[in-house]
């Protein structure tokens, strides 16, 4: 088999643009996609390998949601902090100058321990799918009679599995 030439689409881009852009496998939609295809491979053959990197990030968008943790899902972080209490004289350095001096110094006094719990501004999920999210608009652009069918920024519909290709 001879390898694809740049402006030209691979044989499974037809089934990663439907998946990219949330597109239902039907009949109408398939052909929807196969058209607007030929109509850049006709019209502007250069902007080929753009959508073509565009699918391949996206696919790898794809893999990292499909194996987060549930942790990477919450925008939580959790932080601990022992030592010194800032601002008092263990914090500066200074320590008891003779043995009776240790005596009457609680150090335990001087010492903190903190524990925040903030809320990151967004979770790893999160960010991950603001980039697909940025990566399916720059598709877009590039093959705009997909719009309507695409159904990024609308309800999630989960990917279908069997392969199309175009034919």
């Amino acid at each position: 088999m001879s390898p694809t030439p740049d402006n030209d689409w691979r044989p499974g881009d037809l089934e990663a643009i439907r998946i990219a852009l949330g597109i239902i496998a039907t009949r109408p939609a398939v052909d929807a996609i196969n058209k607007a295809m030929l109509q850049l491979e006709q019209g502007y053959a250069d902007a080929i390998p753009t959508a073509r990197i565009l699918l391949d990030q996206i696919g790898v968008l794809d893999a990292q949601l499909l194996h987060l943790s549930p942790g990477d899902h919450q925008g939580w972080n959790e932080q601990q902090r022992k030592g010194p209490l800032p601002g008092s004289s263990a914090a500066a350095g200074v320590a008891p100058a003779t043995q009776v001096d240790v005596v009457h110094y609680a150090t335990d006094l001087l010492q903190v321990e903190e524990r925040l719990v903030s809320s990151w501004p967004v979770s790893t999920a999160e960010a991950l799918q603001r980039q697909r999210l940025n990566l399916c608009n720059q598709l877009l652009l590039i093959l705009p009679s997909l719009q309507g069918w695409s159904s990024q920024g609308q309800v999630a519909l989960p990917p279908f599995t069997a392969a199309l290709l175009r034919g």
